[in-house]
């Protein structure tokens, strides 16, 4: 018999008091709105990282903390930030994302599905989607859960197989399209249990089995999982923690590719967006260097594998559809940016491996620019060894970087020359070896 445990939804309140537990700080003050206060996420921040996050607004303070664990920020609901309105709110969404990041605790749920016709309305493939509306009770839990949350599907009564029996598990990737339903959570991982679980065989006070989406405990979840006779999950999260590698729960950092086609589909750049950059006139001759190699040391602990640099950001996995609409979108502000400024684009080496991505000019004047679009407001990205090399050598080479590309508006853009960029301390991320 598995003692199971059904969960309320928590509001903001609790979970930011939650938060402050597992980092050591006094309970946050709550505004008469009872929104947490912004000062909050920069106290979070700082217990990560020593110092406050910079961020100008609660968006970008949200943003910063996110992207500190390595989750995605999505302005569509973690904050009120894509909305028509604004507002500067930040929502049960983002509080719940930081605690299950810090806690190395995902959120989980129960649905309920069937494969009778009764559920053919909604559920034609509920092993990639699953389908809800505002009648179903449990949508505010899973909404405020999101990308990482874990799932556990209940057959019904009515089911033609399986029924009243707990049939496989999955975890939603995404969830569209906002606050206002109806929904379409996006499921991935989805693994049927080889011994289908019956329901008598668990025990939780409180369940209304009528009840489409019920949460419940990771424990619970775990229970769930190993009785279906599944090997329960070990890899990949990255911790809040500097410089802990992981974790045993699977990466709770999804949908950031999802997060990018929306952004740019519903915010196309416009030209008032864009400022001019003033490319600095004369660029840096001759030949550059200096800047360290940090290679990172590692320290066993009991709860992982720790990096000596608190500065690290947190191992994931990478998330190519982000990165290339990133990349994507920085080249265009790039570029309007540097036509507001009379420069003409003249070719682009985006595909042709020479250490840059595209060739400006203007009168006798060549640039060789390469661009970075990045993800969050701190300005770190990686180059290649090309790339370096055209820095300390190239004299018509410069570097723009666009940080927080994947807002909505708040986008930054900088000109960052060849001399800042060879004389920067570099940190080593990977090695090749050769047998």
């Amino acid at each position: 018999m598995i003692s199971g445990t059904k969960v309320y939804r928590p509001l903001k309140k609790k979970m930011a008091a939650e938060i402050a537990d597992l980092r050591g700080l006094p309970d946050p003050k709550v505004s008469g709105g009872s929104s947490v206060e912004s000062r909050f996420l920069d106290a979070v921040y700082a217990s990560i990282v020593g110092t406050p996050s910079g961020g100008a607004d609660a968006y970008r303070k949200t943003e910063a903390l996110l992207e500190r664990l390595a989750l995605p920020y999505d302005p569509y609901w973690d904050t009120s930030e894509a909305a028509l309105t604004g507002g500067s709110t930040v929502t049960n969404r983002a509080y719940s994302r930081i605690r299950a990041a810090l806690s190395a605790t995902p959120r989980c749920f129960m649905l309920n599905v069937t494969d009778a016709p009764v559920g053919a309305r909604w559920e034609q493939n509920h092993q990639e989607l699953y389908r809800y509306d505002t009648t179903v009770t449990g949508r505010r839990s899973l909404n405020d859960g999101g990308p990482g949350s874990r799932i556990v599907y209940y057959a019904t009564s009515k089911s033609r197989r399986d029924a009243k029996h707990f049939i496989a598990r999955a975890t939603v990737s995404y969830i569209d399209p906002g606050w206002t339903g109806p929904w379409v959570a996006q499921l991935e991982e989805y693994t049927p249990f080889p011994a289908p679980v019956p329901v008598d065989e668990l025990e939780l006070v409180g369940w209304n089995r009528q009840h489409a989406i019920t949460e419940i405990t990771y424990d619970t979840y775990r229970a769930l999982v190993r009785a279906g006779g599944l090997p329960f999950e070990t890899a990949g999260s990255s911790s809040a923690v500097p410089g802990l590698e992981e974790t045993e729960v699977a990466d709770l950092g999804l949908g950031g590719g999802r997060v990018a086609e929306r952004v740019l589909h519903d915010f196309p750049i416009r030209d008032d967006d864009v400022p001019s950059l003033e490319i600095p006139d004369p660029l840096p001759t001759g030949v550059h260097g200096g800047g360290l190699v940090l290679v990172p040391r590692y320290i066993e602990t009991a709860t992982g594998l720790v990096s000596d640099d608190p500065n690290a950001l947190p191992a994931r996995p990478r998330d190519r559809k982000r990165d290339k609409i990133a990349e994507q979108r920085a080249v265009e502000l790039a570029t309007k940016a540097l036509v507001k400024d009379g420069w003409v684009l003249h070719s682009d080496r985006q595909k042709d491996g020479v250490g840059y991505d595209l060739e400006f000019k203007r009168a006798d004047a060549q640039l060789n620019v390469e661009i970075k679009g990045i993800v969050g407001r701190r300005l770190a990205f990686n180059i290649t060894p090309k790339e370096l090399w055209r820095a300390q050598t190239d004299p018509r080479w410069v570097l723009i970087a666009v940080t927080d590309v994947l807002t909505p508006r708040s986008f930054s853009l900088h000109v960052v020359t060849r001399d800042r960029v060879a004389a920067a301390d570099r940190a080593v991320t990977g090695y090749r070896i050769r047998l």
